[in-house]
């Protein structure tokens, strides 16, 4: 987006998560000032610090654990030095960032006293927003693009060089070479096509028209999961659902837009066909089996998130059940 120098700069992805993490800050703040969620203004300034550590620690982390291993072992002289934290290679895992963020609502809650189920009901509900600017960024910046196709609004990345064979690249230098334009490898070529749009037009013909799945993703998780986060959390008895359906339509969201999506480079299909997101998906439907199971074991309350403003708790109707 901004360069400094050399690749230090502000980037979209970077914009796109401080803005995902104030505008969920607004979201809590909300909630708090409503009525509706049991967390002071000054603790929910706290639990940002934790959210904001288990994003960037489980976001990192996953992607090393779940897609490059290797980068646990790669040390460089240069800075950063270790694999874990050079960013630019590789990235964050979304699944990963899911586990460290509930690892991290644990903690703030054991700490503070709170109820995990509670705080991480009001936590699901701040989500959708930053998943959505997430998938923009994405979008942006060319990144987890989408499978080719010959849809109308098919779009043509030219980050897709990067998957390239070093003969496919070698080719098309030498197409541009012969037009007058020299580069040193291919992060120069697509910085290159940025800013001229002669190279971006002698380029174009050779790209793949695809889905842009990362706007899919950003409707379906950012828009469509936010609308049925608020619609459902006022009508839920118990703590803990609303955390439990944010998983599992989230998983069912992902798994159903990683048709579209080109599988992760050096992964590919896995097993049935499906590809590394989807198993992961997976599992975060466990996850939410078990949140639910969780939810069910405590006494049907109305919670404080899902209240009207200005109305008391109601209390909960007795149970017929020994």
């Amino acid at each position: 987006m901004i360069r400094f120098t050399g690749n230090f700069g502000i980037r979209w992805y970077g914009v796109a998560y401080v803005a995902g993490f104030l505008v969920g800050r607004i979201l809590l703040q909300h909630l708090s000032k409503t009525g509706r969620l049991k967390i002071s203004l000054k603790d929910i300034d706290n639990l940002m610090t934790y959210l904001i550590l288990g994003v960037l620690v489980g976001g990192r982390l996953g992607y090393i654990l779940f897609y490059e291993p290797s980068l646990f072992v790669e040390f460089d002289r240069a800075f950063p030095f270790w694999g874990l934290v050079a960013v630019n290679k590789g990235g964050m895992s979304s699944h990963g960032g899911f586990l460290g963020v509930w690892i991290m609502i644990f903690l703030f809650a054991r700490k503070y006293k709170y109820s995990v189920l509670h705080v991480g009901d009001a936590v699901v509900l701040a989500c959708p927003p930053a998943l959505f600017l997430g998938r923009m960024a994405n979008f942006i910046n060319g990144e987890l693009f989408g499978r080719p196709a010959k849809v109308p609004w098919a779009v043509c990345f030219p980050t897709e060089i990067l998957n390239w064979t070093e003969k496919s690249i070698s080719n098309l230098f030498d197409l541009l070479s012969k037009k007058g334009y020299g580069f040193r490898d291919v992060p120069d070529l697509l910085n290159a096509i940025q800013g001229n749009n002669t190279i971006a037009e002698a380029v174009h013909p050779l790209l793949t028209p695809r889905h842009p799945s990362q706007i899919y993703e950003a409707i379906l998780e950012g828009i469509f999961l936010f609308i049925i986060l608020w619609w459902a959390g006022k009508r839920m008895k118990r703590n803990g659902e609303a955390a439990a359906l944010f998983f599992w339509c989230y998983a069912l969201m992902r798994i159903f837009a990683e048709q579209f999506r080109e599988p992760d480079i050096g992964i590919g299909f896995q097993l049935f066909g499906m590809t590394r997101g989807q198993w992961l998906s997976l599992g975060m439907l466990v996850l939410g089996g078990i949140i639910m199971y969780s939810s069910r074991q405590q006494k049907a309350v109305v919670p404080v998130y899902s209240q009207t403003k200005g109305t008391k708790p109601r209390a909960p109707k007795p149970s017929r059940e020994k």
